[in-house]
């Protein structure tokens, strides 16, 4: 058995202020540059920036915009080659296809104008070959229309011409072993309603299976869990060369911590005192002798305690924190992990010997809650409106009770009455079809974005990630905070 060195000249006065300044991490914005300090490789995520890998999908959070953005700044897009060993990305030209600004950029349109071209009813087809054209003409000799929608009109008008055009350049990309890379993020916003939205995905879909004939030019598309389980999407020949080798963006605890520490290590107020925890831990266990995973467990022992609690029985803080912010697929948001330890170093006076301790921690679930349950409701406004019946409700429930609820409050018809362009936004893609029970097709929608599961039992369950806030009840789990004229757990 290996000996534990002693902590106690460990200043875990800075780690804890390390904590308490971990940056919220806002969402990345269309069109915004990536700080390169804030980049984190994850192992996992190395097919994702492969330009051979044409779809993405991921959850709100899971890095989707982030990794877009990043792969077209080129300082970040060599740092990913180096870390992740795939010179290609070296040799890869980026470009922003569309990313849903309302600017037109050099290559991509903005969002205005792509519905504009929708609503005119041009082919999908032709207004992402207008984009490729844009893309592609710097290497030919090739002009094109200033302007983009007589660009559409031009690639409609010829296609010969077109086809000529981006053979050239893929020729010469070929020629000099250079790729180029045509990036499409918040797809999601293309349409106004899902309608509009699933022409232009699909003509997107088709341009990208398309692309691979050629050698040297990739389309790679960023795409959300609701929007990838829309069936009526991959309705075209050959669809599931794209789907079935679509890249799944996930976050392991192993990497979830890894995060953490990376953050801890590049603080200036936590970097001098991290390092030297570390360094004492280590120094009993030879690099190699125990998994990453153990190290990182002894590490996080030595910041917040080992448990939840007294003793083992409230569970261990390593798995205990990645469990309790996880959502109904198993996944937790990056974002959702960091709020958690910068609350928990916000709460209440420093323990002796730690940074952080299980009350906090407590408090950060509930504030990262909190935090959760807002991103998700900016990316799907109308998770709201469907878990508000839910509040003061235990769980776990039965599917027909919960069904139940909402057809007593209407909530079905609330969202599909709602035009696209009020605070609700689109209802849920599975509403989208005639003919379904709107009920069970809110289950579904809960169910695909990880907000609600499905046990072996029948019974639906909510994650404490969402079911704190949301202000529901579960026997023996995180209570959610009082509010007044809410009800408590």
């Amino acid at each position: 058995m290996i000996a534990e060195q002693p902590t106690a000249s460990v200043d875990f006065n800075s780690i804890r202020q390390g904590l308490a300044e971990l940056p919220r991490a806002d969402n990345h914005a269309p069109g915004q540059p990536v700080d390169p300090g804030l980049v984190y490789v994850v192992s996992g995520h190395r097919s994702a920036l492969d330009p051979e890998r044409t779809l993405v999908v991921g959850n709100r959070g899971m890095g989707k915009s982030f990794w877009a953005h990043a792969l077209a700044q080129k300082e970040i897009r060599e740092e990913a080659a180096q870390r992740f060993r795939q010179p290609d990305l070296y040799r890869t030209s980026v470009e922003i296809g569309f990313n849903a600004s309302e600017q037109t950029g050099r290559v991509a349109p903005s969002l205005d104008i792509v519905r504009q071209m929708a609503r005119d009813h041009r082919d999908s087809e032709s207004v992402w070959r207008a984009v490729i054209a844009r893309a592609a003409v710097g290497f030919t000799d090739h002009e094109l229309p200033a302007s983009f929608i007589d660009l559409v009109s031009w690639v409609e008008a010829d296609a010969e011409r077109y086809g000529h055009l981006v053979t050239a350049a893929d020729a010469q990309l070929a020629a000099t072993g250079r790729k180029l890379l045509v990036v499409f993020d918040a797809l999601d916003r293309l349409g106004k309603d899902w309608s509009m939205t699933r022409e232009l995905t699909r003509g997107l879909l088709r341009r990208a299976l398309a692309a691979r004939s050629f050698r040297s030019i990739r389309l790679k598309l960023f795409m959300r869990l609701d929007q990838f389980s829309d069936q009526a999407l991959f309705d075209f020949p050959d669809a599931s060369k794209i789907r079935n080798t679509r890249v799944d963006l996930d976050w392991t605890t192993s990497d979830l911590y890894g995060l953490l520490f990376n953050r801890l290590s590049r603080s200036p107020h936590s970097g001098e005192a991290f390092s030297r925890l570390v360094e004492r831990l280590k120094a009993t266990s030879p690099v190699g002798l125990l998994p990453a995973d153990v190290e990182q467990k002894r590490i996080v022992d030595s910041i917040a305690g080992e448990f939840m609690g007294a003793d083992k029985k409230r569970g261990f803080v390593f798995t205990w924190l990645p469990n309790h912010l996880s959502d109904a697929r198993g996944q937790t948001s990056p974002r959702t992990f960091l709020t958690a330890w910068r609350e928990a170093a916000h709460h209440g006076a420093p323990p002796v010997g730690r940074a952080v301790d299980h009350l906090g921690l407590l408090e950060g679930v509930r504030k990262a809650s909190e935090d959760r349950l807002t991103e998700l409701g900016e990316e799907y406004r109308w998770v709201r409106t469907v878990l508000e019946p839910l509040r003061g409700q235990m769980v776990p429930m039965e599917q027909e009770f919960l069904e139940s609820l909402w057809r007593k409050r209407g909530t079905a018809q609330t969202l599909l009455a709602q035009p696209a362009t009020t605070a609700l936004g689109l209802a849920p893609v599975q509403l989208a079809d005639p003919g379904v029970n709107p009920e069970k097709a809110l289950v579904d929608a809960l169910q695909t974005i990880g907000v609600l599961e499905i046990r072996s039992s029948g019974k639906i369950n909510v994650p404490d990630i969402f079911r704190v806030e949301a202000g529901i009840k579960r026997k023996g789990g995180v209570k959610p905070p009082r509010r007044t004229g809410s009800a408590d757990g």
